[in-house]
């Protein structure tokens, strides 16, 4: 699948050279082009982007550039958006990346910095679009009741209780499973961001807000967010799970 690009350059000669690098590349489809960081913003409102290059270029008074400026904005509203930053010298490099640019250029461009920051690029992408594809997918078990379909990103764990499996949801209903192993179900999600985190427990890492450990008394527990109980965690388990979410996911108390 290819990036959906912006380019937020106003020097059309420029602007063209870069066009002409990326479709180099064939994984990237520039979708449209602004002048300044107002046009910039205004298009993403109404168009579907990935990737924005921008020229580094005063703007609005409390930023230091262009790319720095629609990074803050758009991290908060379109946190998946990548903003690349050039520029003719390297003296804007560090804002660029305190500001959470995806990577910063220099001109006239070089093709191998360019062609290792599109792998860059691509790898988070490709990561996004798994995650999208997991939020979206969901799964059809046989209840006591007949069969349902549950969304894979509304569940919080599976647990296993008197000899009976069922789903808790982030709305926090408990679905009653019927003809399961705990090992089925894991097979079954295997692939889709669960885990076996103890014997009785299957956990949906996207939904885990925070993982306790209790040294003293030898206990360790996982929490999530807007729910009050908590599950357990195998000691055995612990620092395997802790290193997955940290790889993984940037907002874990741990």
């Amino acid at each position: 699948m290819e990036m959906k690009v912006l380019l937020v350059e106003s020097d059309q000669n420029l602007r063209g050279e870069l066009a002409v690098m990326l479709h180099a590349f064939q994984c990237f489809r520039v979708v449209g082009t602004a002048q300044n960081s107002t046009e910039a913003v205004a298009f993403v409102q109404s168009n579907d982007v990935d990737v924005i290059f921008a020229n580094h270029q005063p703007a609005d008074p409390r930023t230091t550039g262009v790319g720095e400026y629609l990074a803050a904005v758009l991290g908060q509203s379109h946190p998946h958006i990548q903003v690349v930053v050039y520029s003719g010298s390297e003296e804007w490099a560090f804002n660029a990346f305190r500001c959470q640019c995806a990577g910063y250029l220099l001109t006239p461009f070089d093709p191998l910095a360019l062609q290792s920051l599109v792998n860059r690029l691509r790898y988070v992408f490709d990561l996004q679009q798994a995650k999208r594809e997991v939020s979206n997918r969901s799964i059809m078990i046989k209840t006591r009741s007949g069969y349902q379909l549950t969304r894979l990103s509304d569940i919080l764990f599976i647990e296993r209780s008197n000899r009976k499996n069922h789903i808790v949801t982030t709305d926090g209903q408990e679905i009653s499973l019927l003809g399961y192993t705990m090992n089925q179900l894991e097979e079954m999600l295997e692939g889709c961001g669960f885990y076996r985190c103890y014997q009785s427990f299957i956990v949906n890492l996207s939904q885990v807000a925070a993982v306790r450990a209790d040294n003293d008394a030898k206990i360790y527990t996982i929490r999530f967010k807007d729910y009050e109980g908590e599950i357990l965690l195998s000691r055995e388990k612990y620092a395997e799970l802790v290193a997955l979410l940290k790889g993984r996911y940037a907002k874990i108390n741990i």
